[in-house]
């Protein structure tokens, strides 16, 4: 089974050069590194909008600001239009709260989907010995 996706570090080489300069920009692109390469769905999962809505929404981000927005560039999180500030008072906590979750989710679905292949691999098995029996019990005499 693949380990969960974390968050490991802030890529600080990728933060903007103007940082605690009066040339500060008010929000910008935070890279962080993942713990593994991400897989199609967690893909799909972490870039729809709703996901960086609803982490938005759960920090209190203004309604009026740039809109967060998550990317994912090989094993690196783009964290779009945030900031070190709004990371450390309660984003980054909440990106791993949905990186949990999600890891939740996509094993719950993937159980499921097991389930559902052993069902149709039964049905199979019985289709098969059912026809075995059939055909050997035919005699041409």
């Amino acid at each position: 089974m693949t380990r969960d996706l974390r968050l490991l570090s802030v890529l600080e080489s990728g933060l903007p050069t103007q940082l605690g300069t009066p040339d500060e920009p008010a929000a910008y692109t935070v890279p962080a590194v993942f713990s593994r390469q991400v897989s199609h769905d967690e893909r799909a999962r972490i870039e729809a909008p709703a996901t960086a809505q609803a982490l938005a929404a759960q920090i209190g981000a203004p309604a009026d600001g740039p809109t967060l927005r998550l990317v994912v560039s090989d094993r690196r999180l783009l964290i779009e239009n945030t900031t070190l500030a709004q990371l450390h008072d309660g984003l980054a906590a909440a990106l791993a709260a949905m990186l949990r979750d999600l890891g939740r989710d996509l094993r719950a679905q993937t159980s499921e989907r097991a389930v559902e292949a052993e069902a149709l691999a039964v049905g199979e098995r019985r289709r098969a010995a059912a026809t075995h029996t059939v055909a050997e019990s035919i005699r041409f005499v």
